[in-house]
């Protein structure tokens, strides 16, 4: 089936032929025969670069033609939803279509949204719109969910089902439910209403193996590569490396896909010809020059340098995209990564090398990696329109692992997807949630949502009798809903805990910190009073103690033992808890304290881009501290927690707090006006504005901003006339630059 005969404007059919895309593959033939472009619910399960977000805008530019609606594309990640948000855009702005993206914000519906046509957002997202009622939900005519199959993942899982539960429930919208290929994708499909499409095919043929020694056994044959070393993982990256091919190794750790990168330096730096070390220079000077000169940009520089890398959650986002984009370009031809990446962006290669199936769980230990997963990376070999085939090699250890391998996993069917939803944790939000917006206000209503979600489908849902019962007695008795013994009624705090989009469990912790710090001595309330308070809440992500750590964390907290919120630890499961949330909470003391970003590094032995995770985790916890504080009366608090809000979200000293109320003026701008003497918008008032225009990074523009918040614009007028058109796109560049960014924190 050829493009041209699609029902979709011309203008997309001839940027589509540009792009090389004539034809749809088998499966996106199929998908059409099923009725997609009809407003047919479908669940597609297809490999990894078999075609599915061309699905996807394909339905949507129909639903927004024919019906005037929007589409709702749901991603389970921000990373992954900038990615599809950019596809969409490069598509829909041909026809005077707006593409928007939701990540962040939970307190309240998005004013945006009502003037879009796609929506680009994360299931948490819009599992927060639903709970504000959002007029604009009403508008979806498409609803895209991409990578169902994490209905099966325990974190993020029983969002995604109950958020899909609702949307069924509360509009007519078309379902489109995208998926890597499983077992049990029939059900999902029942349970959606929907037809499936479901196959194997992939425009680039995977050759799945085992490599033991210098053998790969592959499901029907063998092949050999050169003996050279003793280590085999060495062999084939030679062996790969001769080829002129590039390698996506996934490693275990951290500390193993760094060392993975130091130790093939010398391999990868000999195989580069002159273009690509060029390029790969340029790579490089972006690396040690978009943030903090750090010991961590300079070793990561180096690699990218001799045409190798590392890529994990602790680079800085702007450090990911560097690597994503040069080896995307064949400049960088060795990466070694954590298995996040293989759930995340769409980063092919002609090889994938598996170093090992175990992974380590601090309660469970070290275990094999699902079925699934390992297709999830598998499937990244191979690059569509530059490949005819890839092969996925997992590395052997003997003989014995590695026809264990090859029956574990290369010829082996994924496992089931089963509903995640019945754990206590995830049931505290989704009961809540199911009252504060008024939608049950009974124990039956309750079992009939639970009966229309994914679980429900599986299994009657009066099952979950037992746990839901106990869930309401916990909620009543922590007057998150009211005691009437008939109808569920949210109070006016589990209301607000809802709309906030915290765990219940947060929402009690914040409360009873704050409870205990209104009638403490103003001196003993410090900073680290309240960000130990919500670093001690289950929303936010573990950090790892290390034996270094241990000691520092013990003498810091004999020092302000009256400075907590929250009692101090009496068991020794308490303390190793106790110390994981101080050593987060000091990481963000640092933060506002402007410490530089290689001492932090070096201190806490995290990454750039833990302090980034950190630091997002935890202000939205601190906005809603502040709000609950409101709630409960605590004015001075509310207060105090509103400038530590800010402190967090810009990454700076009390003392710029009452610059960077001025738009446009971030945190390196503000410590700059600072240090040059201009400590607060009352000292701006009073200075002339050519004087500000000296500094760097103050042109003409940016400046008359700052003096229109701060005297109006006839004074602006007046003291500094009107601006060139040459000034105002030099101004909408420098304005263009997030403020916000965790580079734009660091950089000088």
């Amino acid at each position: 089936m050829n493009i041209a005969d699609l029902p979709i404007p011309q203008i997309v059919k001839d940027k589509l032929a540009k792009e090389g895309i004539i034809s749809l593959y088998p499966p996106q033939v199929e998908a059409i025969n099923k009725k997609l472009l009809d407003g047919n619910n479908l669940v597609v399960a297809i490999p990894t670069a078999s075609g599915k977000t061309l699905l996807a805008i394909l339905a949507s530019l129909k639903v927004i033609a024919d019906k005037g609606l929007k589409t709702l594309y749901l991603s389970p990640l921000r990373a992954l939803a900038y990615e599809k948000f950019i596809e969409f855009k490069n598509y829909l702005d041909l026809l005077g279509k707006r593409t928007i993206l939701l990540t962040g914000d939970y307190d309240g519906e998005d004013s945006n949204a009502k003037y879009a046509d796609v929506i680009i957002a994360t299931n948490e997202k819009i599992d927060s719109a639903i709970r504000h009622q959002a007029k604009w939900i009403s508008k979806i005519g498409l609803v895209v969910a991409d990578e169902v199959h994490l209905i099966n993942d325990s974190s993020r899982g029983p969002t995604l089902e109950v958020v899909l539960a609702q949307l069924r429930k509360l509009t007519k919208a078309q379902i489109l439910a995208l998926s890597a290929t499983i077992r049990n994708a029939d059900e999902i499909a029942r349970w959606l209403e929907a037809e499936l499409v479901s196959s194997d095919w992939r425009p680039v043929k995977l050759n799945e193996g085992v490599l033991n020694g210098n053998q790969i056994i592959y499901e029907n044959h063998t092949a050999s590569i050169p003996l050279i070393y003793k280590n085999s993982f060495n062999n084939l990256i030679t062996h790969i490396l001769k080829k002129k091919k590039q390698a996506l190794v996934f490693v275990t750790t951290r500390n193993m896909a760094e060392s993975t990168a130091r130790n093939l330096i010398n391999n990868v730096k000999k195989t580069l010809t002159r273009e690509e070390q060029e390029q790969l220079l340029l790579a490089a000077k972006k690396i040690t020059t978009s943030g903090e000169q750090t010991k961590q940009a300079k070793n990561l520089a180096q690699l990218v340098q001799n045409g190798v890398s590392f890529h994990h959650a602790g680079l800085s986002p702007t450090q990911r995209r560097i690597i994503e984009e040069n080896f995307k370009k064949g400049f960088i031809k060795i990466l070694s990564a954590t298995p996040t990446l293989a759930a995340g962006i769409n980063l092919p290669a002609r090889y994938v090398i598996i170093k090992s199936i175990y992974r380590y769980d601090v309660t469970l230990g070290s275990y094999p990696i699902p079925v699934l997963e390992f297709k999830q990376q598998s499937g990244r070999a191979g690059r569509p329109q530059y490949d005819k085939e890839g092969d996925a090699i997992v590395i052997a250890k003997n003989d014995y692992d590695a026809q264990n391998l090859l029956e574990m996993y290369i010829t082996a069917d994924t496992e089931d997807i089963d509903s995640k939803i019945a754990a206590e944790p995830a049931l505290r939000r989704i009961v809540l949630g199911q009252i504060a917006t008024d939608n049950t206000q009974s124990l039956d209503e309750l079992h009939e949502f639970f009966g229309q979600t994914f679980y429900g489908y599986q299994q009657d849902p009066t099952s979950l009798s037992t746990i839901l019962r106990k869930v309401i007695k916990f909620l009543r008795e922590e007057s998150l809903i009211t005691k009437d013994p008939d109808y569920l009624i949210a109070t006016n705090f589990g209301k607000r805990v809802s709309q906030l989009y915290i765990d219940p469990l947060s929402g009690i912790i914040i409360r009873q910190g704050l409870i205990r710090a209104k009638p403490m001595a103003k001196g003993l309330l410090t900073d680290i009073s309240f960000l130990h308070l919500v670093c001690s809440t289950p929303d936010v992500r573990f950090t790892t103690v290390k034996k270094d750590d241990q000691f520092r964390l013990i003498n810091y907290v004999s020092d302000h033992e009256d400075e907590f919120l929250l009692d101090l630890p009496t068991t020794s499961f308490e303390l190793e808890l106790f110390m994981s949330q101080l050593k987060t909470a000091l990481i963000l003391k640092d933060w506002i304290a402007e410490t530089p970003e290689d001492t932090m590094l070096d201190r806490y032995k995290i990454g750039s881009g833990d302090i980034y995770s950190v630091v997002a985790n935890s202000e939205w916890l601190l906005y809603a501290t502040a709000e609950i504080a409101k709630l409960l009366g605590h004015k001075e608090i509310a207060e105090r927690t509103n400038i530590l809000h800010n402190r967090i979200v810009n990454g700076i000293k009390g003392e710029l707090v009452d610059l960077v109320m001025i738009p446009g003026i971030g945190r390196v701008r503000a410590r700059m006006l600072f240090d040059k003497g201009y400590k607060t918008r009352e000292i701006l008032k009073q200075t002339k504005p050519s004087d500000i225009m000296k500094l760097s990074g103050f042109g003409k523009e940016l400046v008359k901003s700052i003096y229109s918040h701060l005297l109006g614009e006839k004074f602006v007028e007046r003291e500094i006339g009107p601006t060139s058109e040459e000034e105002k796109t030099d101004s909408d560049i420098l304005n263009s630059i997030p403020q916000k960014s965790l580079d734009d924190f660091f950089s000088k």
